[in-house]
């Protein structure tokens, strides 16, 4: 077995924007906590000492020490689970200017082999997929101003007959009419595969399955745009979104009642659009399942 000596996880991404903007946004309170923990008694004094939980459930508490700090450029502090390991890790926020408008993160978190008394849920592969998360996911949405709305509706319909409504391809382009005449996807749901959301002209945007319960649960990320019903490749504007998250949940309240709740990431300049148009697409997919 590969030993976990040393073992080092880190990501990095380039931002679409000026490297003191990327800075304000990793070590000012009023901007983090809408990204990432909220951290009460938060400081970049070398030495000073904080405290925090990553939700209000409150089960892992996260004890950090300033250990470095460059202005503009790098923070460093420790990283510790007090109540569930003895172990001790560093991690380093590197920020570094690509030019006026566009800079680096470089997140690097060392010494997580000391948690291995701690169990599985603490290995360097959950470490790598929560960080990945956190600044590709929910800093770049924070920073482009991605947001993710939330929609749901009571039904009283099976699971069965929701799901059908949702994902039978003619249902589909019944209830997605809101967002515009002649709707439809092409493309299997199933784990793993890759699916075409389309407008009649060819235009739209491909994703993939990431989860899939059948009557259940369907998470799609979607990737990139499509012209010509052909995938295009990623280009300035597409790379601001790739890898947003679409929802698509399904709740048995009794045995006649389903509550279907979605979650969707949308960018700044379709947010208005989606609040107005989704609950008119969700009371089509009630019509089509109450029928």
């Amino acid at each position: 077995m590969e030993s976990m000596k040393n073992k080092k996880v880190e990501t990095s991404m380039q931002f679409d924007v000026p490297a003191r903007d990327l800075w304000d946004a990793i070590t000012n309170p009023s901007h983090f906590k809408k990204w990432y923990f909220h951290i009460p008694h938060f400081t970049t004094t070398v030495g000073g000492i904080f405290d925090f939980y990553e939700s209000e459930a409150r089960k892992y508490l996260h004890h950090c020490k300033v250990l470095e700090l460059e202005p503009g450029k790098k923070f460093v502090h420790s990283w510790e689970h007090p109540e569930q390991s003895e172990g001790s890790s560093v991690v380093t926020w590197l920020v570094e200017p690509v030019d006026d408008h566009h800079s680096r993160l470089t997140l690097t978190h060392e010494g997580i082999e000391s948690f291995a008394d701690a169990g599985e849920g603490f290995s360097p592969e959950k470490y790598q997929q929560g960080w990945d998360a956190i600044i590709k996911r929910s800093l770049r949405n924070y920073l482009y101003l991605i947001e993710k709305l939330h929609f749901s509706i009571n039904i009283n319909a099976t699971k069965e007959k929701v799901w059908e409504a949702l994902w039978n391809k003619e249902n589909y382009k019944i209830w997605t009419t809101p967002f515009g005449e002649g709707s439809y996807y092409h493309g299997d749901l199933k784990p793993n595969s890759r699916v075409h959301f389309l407008m009649p002209d060819g235009s739209g945007m491909y994703s993939d399955v990431m989860f899939f319960k059948e009557n259940a649960l369907v998470v799609f990320k979607h990737i990139g745009g499509m012209k010509g019903c052909k995938e295009q490749e990623l280009d300035e504007k597409t790379t601001r979104w790739t890898g947003c998250f679409e929802v698509y949940r399904l709740i048995e309240i009794n045995e006649n009642t389903t509550e279907l709740e979605i979650e969707v990431d949308i960018t700044d300049e379709h947010i208005e659009f989606m609040k107005k148009r989704f609950p008119m697409a969700l009371e089509k997919v009630k019509e089509l399942s109450e029928k």
